[in-house]
């Protein structure tokens, strides 16, 4: 019975892996198993921790590092109840940030009981989901008749086309480098990111896969020409699934028009008729220029915070304000992983993360942890224009994909040993 349980929980960050690819709530039923097996696991054990089970394993600074800030940014969140008004927003944002708290307990038992065992196939069972959602996503447009299903949000499905873009652009150091479909699933992975139309995608890829074609010319690493192969079809994908997206972050950049602000009369009058005398929508591009500049707002009007649960009601004030109409029709998020702690935990909110990720990325670079230099640089990214740890399809990724990485050093540079 101890050796099934073993193997099962060996598996399990490879499960949650696949899953969280595959759907953004399909995370939750794996990570579930896998809290049961740890009870069972140390239930049939005796839960005797000096027992030759719990091995004498040193944790690498990686994980410490990580792992400890996560539970910390958790017990933040948890502080930032005490001084929120929207309660109920506060307790949902806890529940679906709880695997700040969990994945991290849940690796650190899988270090002591089964060491490095299992976390050698979390990379490709990733790149086994991506792949196949990518599949699925296209056989779905293919059959549908209806164009927009082959771009942007029709194409992401239940993801956000940021987020997809996100773990589609690790692919490279997903997959081993000598595999023979190396270069075939860059191409499709490059031709996917392009379609998906996100902008952040399309600068982040442009950015990480470029720098990897640059510095690894010896290909140890990565294979350059199967990761340039990749970055054309970035480019053919881009021009195929654009949709106006380049052209309307064109003219935002041109005319330097985010939001125009309300005469004092108006800011009296009703909400409705307040909100008509709003400027017409400005775009995504514009939508988060204006809630980046709500955001400011809201951080120095209140250098402690909002609370948990009161973002995005601060920010509504503030668009209502501003008059920044795309963002109020929306009830724009910070669209930043960096000011959505900012705006609910203010000043010590926003050095916590910057200082907890800048040391993710230091340690990585120290290691030579290439896959978790990888994710750390493509997230830090991302979050810059991406509120990433407000979704359940952010967080556990973020955590899990850290920690995985954290524990196993780098499987690109060298085999792990189990």
């Amino acid at each position: 019975m101890m050796l099934g349980l073993n193997k099962a929980l060996q598996a399990m960050p490879a499960a949650v892996a696949c899953c969280m690819v595959l759907n953004p709530r399909w995370s939750t039923l794996p990570l579930a198993i896998w809290f049961l097996l740890v009870v069972a696991f140390e239930a049939v054990n005796g839960f005797r921790f000096g027992s030759p089970w719990m091995e004498r394993r040193s944790l690498p600074s990686a994980f410490q590092w990580f792992g400890g800030g996560s539970v910390l940014l958790y017990a933040l969140m948890a502080m930032g109840l005490g001084w929120t008004e929207n309660s109920e927003a506060g307790w949902f944002a806890l529940e679906v940030k709880f695997s700040l708290l969990l994945i991290p307990l849940l690796m650190l038992h899988h270090w002591k009981r089964q060491g490095r065992a299992g976390l050698k196939w979390v990379p490709f069972s990733m790149a086994g989901g991506l792949v196949a959602f990518m599949i699925l996503r296209l056989t779905i447009a293919g059959f549908s008749g209806d164009p927009d299903m082959w771009r942007y949000d029709g194409l992401a499905g239940p993801f956000h086309p940021t987020y997809m873009g996100l773990y589609l652009v690790m692919m490279p150091v997903l997959l081993a480098r000598d595999w023979r479909f190396y270069g075939v699933i860059l191409a499709l992975s490059g031709l996917f990111v392009g379609m998906l139309a996100s902008k952040a995608g399309w600068i982040v890829a442009a950015l990480l896969w470029g720098g990897m074609i640059a510095l690894n010319k010896d290909g140890r690493r990565v294979r350059p020409m199967g990761v340039a192969v990749g970055l054309a079809g970035v480019f053919i994908g881009s021009w195929l699934g654009d949709g106006g997206r380049w052209s309307e972050f064109a003219r935002f950049v041109s005319s330097e028009v985010v939001s125009q602000p309300i005469s004092p009369t108006e800011v009296e009058v009703e909400p409705l008729l307040r909100e008509q005398a709003m400027p017409a929508k400005t775009g995504s591009s514009a939508g988060r220029m204006q809630a980046w500049q709500a955001s400011v707002d809201v951080l120095l009007k209140t250098p402690l915070g909002v609370g948990t649960g009161d973002v995005t009601d601060a920010l509504c004030e503030e668009y209502r304000k501003s008059g920044s109409a795309y963002a109020l029709q929306k009830r724009m998020n910070p669209h930043s992983a960096w000011l959505q702690l900012a705006v609910s935990h203010g000043w010590m909110g926003l050095v916590f993360i910057l200082f907890w990720w800048s040391g993710v990325v230091v340690l990585a670079f120290r290691t030579q942890n290439v896959l978790l230099l990888v994710w750390s640089i493509a997230w830090a990214l991302n979050g810059t224009i991406e509120s990433l740890l407000e979704l359940q399809q952010g967080v556990v990724p973020t955590v899990l994909l850290c920690c995985v990485f954290a524990l196993s050093d780098s499987p690109r540079l060298k085999p792990i040993q189990d």
